[in-house]
């Protein structure tokens, strides 16, 4: 409707004049129902001079004569050429105005405060109640799900559980003794020769190990681990893993590749094969929290301790999803707030976003461009990759080493650095060696910096806090134990936190008996064999 057609009532609210409609020229003419398509000046809708008489004594809303109707248009006018105006007195009559059913706190009856007083401290007391019941609970489950609901417990959501799993923000007492003898178990063969200690209760697998050290030793002198030399590989094709050096001998200096980790490859390793693969076709940023993507810590945490102890520079790779891992309903997205948050301390883990916001931003083609500019080795999954016969295995991209979950308790990891594909010109079947996945082939490549090099204190230091998060595994244990021995024999005065001599006699008091125990059930039985 025509602004035209508008004015305002005395409380300031709009109205509509249906018998005004002024033309173009000025003039306001009166209208009926009866008028026509051609509109207030059309031949059939004019009315007699008698007519309009009668209609204007009978509605005062009709202007009587042309100064009235000069008046009126020109205020019309007004009204429309200034809208700022006309609104600011429409509101300051608006505000002017009280409603009938405006209330105000005097007009309240006391006796209506008081119900409202009476009903408040009833709520109170229920309230209070319910949570003296709740912590009065004996029954188990009941007792779980009140901490479940509790608005300070984290919790997860996993259908292996059942529901909701509530984490700790700290180890258990129970986790901690395990992490702590498995690491005792570690201490007490790295200082076995230390002169304060001198345990020379050895097996023959660990007596092999101290010569293959020794002799590590004398071949690239004392001097040589010091601070400032590059870490020490673990050679994991044989057992016990053998240690070898990558000082400029003859061969010259072996320049390790950094670590690439994609975080979403690894989760999507560990599901079920039937499940859909995370962050496939979906913006790595969405917020909204799915109990699929939860991420499994000890899962990254195994692959990034393969690396470190192989001596690389490791950093593993998330979607801005998992950089707030905490839901304001307090949900976690990772299923160990005390390993993700070390990893995280320990600059193990960084958060890749889509800053530029563009819409052909992917998750799988950014992490390949950065293993392209870093020449990094690359873990992640072939299927991930939208074309597979793209595939060349000339890029780093396209050597990707993929992790193996065994369906076990702990997930149980396997994962081969060398690579066996089918060569499509001729069928036959080549093989890229896990020295050329793993090593910078040419010397003169502008990648291989020492800035991206993993340094001996550093990889003892890295060791030493990751082994505070899980127990050891077989395989690294021996590793670890080897590369611990190698600092302390060669006198590196390396920081080793959490791991040191001090921290070691303190767990000989506490698990001494216990080890003895267990080595004297060992003999009972090798005796009764």
């Amino acid at each position: 409707m025509d602004f035209l057609n508008q004015i305002y009532d005395e409380n300031g609210d709009i109205v509509y004049r249906n018998r005004i409609n002024p033309p173009s020229f000025g003039r306001v003419f009166p209208t009926s129902q009866n008028q026509g398509s051609a509109g207030p000046s059309s031949s059939n809708n004019r009315r007699k001079p008698e007519e309009r008489a009668v209609r204007s004594s009978q509605n005062t809303d009709i202007p009587l004569n042309a100064q009235e109707e000069w008046d009126l248009n020109e205020a019309l006018r007004a009204s429309i050429e200034n809208p700022r105006e006309n609104q600011r007195n429409q509101n300051s009559r608006h505000q002017g105005h009280r409603h009938d059913d405006d209330g105000d706190e005097d007009d309240v009856p006391q006796a209506k405060w008081n119900k409202l007083e009476a009903d408040l401290k009833e709520l109170s007391i229920f309230l209070k109640s319910q949570e003296a019941e709740k912590a009065q609970e004996t029954r188990p489950d009941k007792i779980y799900r009140n901490l479940v609901e509790s608005e300070k417990s984290i919790k997860i959501f996993s259908k292996k559980d059942s529901g909701y799993r509530i984490l700790q923000e700290q180890r258990s007492e129970k986790e901690q003794q395990e992490i702590d003898f498995s690491n005792f178990e570690m201490l007490k063969f790295a200082f076995s020769r230390h002169p304060e200690v001198l345990n020379l209760d050895w097996n023959p697998m660990e007596v092999q190990i101290l010569h293959k050290i020794d002799r590590f030793i004398e071949e690239n002198e004392e001097t040589a681990f010091r601070q400032g030399a590059l870490s020490v590989a673990m050679d994991f094709e044989n057992f016990p893993p053998n240690l070898t050096w990558r000082g400029s001998g003859n061969e010259g200096l072996v320049m390790l590749r950094p670590v690439v980790i994609d975080g979403v490859a690894v989760l999507n390793a560990t599901l079920p094969d039937d499940s859909p693969r995370p962050f496939y076709g979906i913006a790595p940023e969405m917020p909204i929290y799915q109990e699929i993507l939860n991420l499994p810590v000890k899962a990254i945490f195994d692959v990034i301790m393969n690396f470190v102890i192989r001596g690389h520079k490791t950093c593993v790779f998330l979607p801005k999803y998992y950089k707030n891992y905490i839901t304001p309903g307090r949900i976690s997205k990772v299923d160990d707030l005390v390993a993700f948050r070390k990893l995280i301390d320990l600059g193990l883990i960084k958060f890749l976003e889509n800053r530029e916001g563009r819409e052909s931003w992917n998750w799988f083609l950014e992490i390949s461009r950065i293993v392209d500019q870093t020449g990094s080795v690359f873990v992640s999954s072939l299927e991930y990759r939208r074309r597979p016969e793209d595939q060349k295995y000339e890029k780093p991209s396209d050597r990707i080493i993929q992790p193996i979950f065994w369906n076990t308790f702990d997930r149980v990891m396997v994962m081969e650095p060398s690579i066996r594909y089918k060569d499509e010109n001729d069928n036959s079947f080549r093989t890229i060696t896990a020295e050329q996945v793993l090593q910078f082939a040419e010397p003169d490549d502008e990648r291989a910096q020492l800035g991206e090099q993993l340094y001996l204190d550093k990889q003892i230091e890295l060791i030493c806090h990751l082994c505070q998060l899980y127990p050891t595994k077989s395989m690294h244990k021996v590793s670890i134990q080897q590369l611990l021995h190698l600092v302390i024999r060669a006198n590196s005065n390396f920081e080793m936190p959490g791991m040191n001599l001090e921290t070691y006699l303190g767990m000989c008091e506490r698990f001494g008996n216990l080890q003895n125990d267990a080595d004297d059930f060992i003999d009972d039985n090798n005796s009764n064999v």
